[in-house]
């Protein structure tokens, strides 16, 4: 069999990683931290262990948290696992709820917010991988420094967060 799905292809093993062991990301020995104010971030799949394929992050953010409008060289997506986020896009705004999931592309102007009155909580996946090696290096910072430190990782802060 010759064709593009077959084991060996382009689409099979040439691009698996050396070692391909499956990885298991146990909820009590993940670090978590604060890459901004309300927000509590962890790894769950570091791109390193993928050829940078992906990452994978899990967040969770207390009412009030939100990002300021920004972008990013890596697709994003959030799958919402408890709670209720409001999105920009492209300057479109709506609520996610859980179950939901929402696809940004890589480029488009994007922040969130946790509008209700309780914690939000949400797995998010980059494709390619690499971006996580940055939320670490936002603990503390103002949204002045946050500038400077995104931009070798091919992101920008653009504006601020979305209205309360």
């Amino acid at each position: 069999m010759n064709g593009p799905h077959k084991f060996g292809t382009e689409f099979g093993s040439d691009n698996a990683p050396e070692h391909s062991a499956a990885i298991v990301s146990h909820h009590d020995s993940i670090k978590w931290f604060e890459a901004i104010p309300g927000e509590q971030l962890c790894i769950r799949v570091h791109g390193t262990q993928v050829n940078g394929r992906y990452a994978i992050m899990e967040n969770i953010a207390a009412p009030g948290t939100a990002t300021p409008m920004h972008f990013h060289a890596e697709d994003e997506i959030f799958h919402i696992l408890e709670g209720t986020v409001t999105f920009s896009i492209g300057g479109d705004v709506f609520n996610a709820s859980v179950g939901s999931i929402v696809v940004i592309p890589a480029g488009a102007h994007h922040a969130w917010r946790n509008r209700s009155n309780s914690p939000i909580r949400m797995s998010t996946f980059f494709s390619p991988g690499g971006v996580e090696e940055l939320y670490p290096k936002l603990v503390g910072l103002s949204l002045e420094e946050l500038s400077t430190v995104v931009e070798p990782f091919g992101s920008g802060i653009v504006g601020p967060p979305i209205d309360e």
